[in-house]
């Protein structure tokens, strides 16, 4: 009888160690930035985005004191285009960033094209970008 009692003892600790749920993201805190105007983008990095603006397109540009995420949502019909940042977080290893284009009307598509992008300006840090 014991036998038995300490095989279901021992299966139920296998069963209940396979249960434990783990917090993998880890816990993930605000980044403090500034939507940058483009009289204060850096020179070298206003070329970069003239290159890659007609292709959908983010990276960063990192400077001594601070890192730009710049996000590009190509060649548009019409102008107008806004881009609204959904999340700014970090965690222990990465940044976040998530950030959706808000569209125009079927009038403004009319006028012309534009290709709109949002520079964001934070203090640098040494993780690994992840853009949504």
């Amino acid at each position: 009888m014991k036998r038995w009692s300490y095989i279901f003892m021992f299966s139920m600790l296998l069963f209940m160690a396979g249960c434990v749920k783990k917090d993998v993201q880890g816990k993930r805190e605000e980044v403090s930035y500034a939507v940058c105007r483009q009289s204060v983008i850096p020179k070298e990095l206003k070329e970069l985005i003239d290159q890659e603006k007609k292709e959908v397109f983010h990276f960063t540009y990192s400077t001594r004191d601070y890192t730009y995420y710049v996000i590009g949502y190509g060649e548009q019909p019409g102008k107008g285009y806004q881009i609204k940042v959904k999340e700014f977080t970090m965690d222990e290893d990465h940044v976040y960033i998530d950030t959706s284009l808000i569209g125009v009307t079927k009038e403004q598509q009319k006028n012309g094209k534009s290709c709109p992008y949002l520079v964001l300006k934070s203090q640098y840090y040494e993780k690994d970008t992840v853009f949504r």
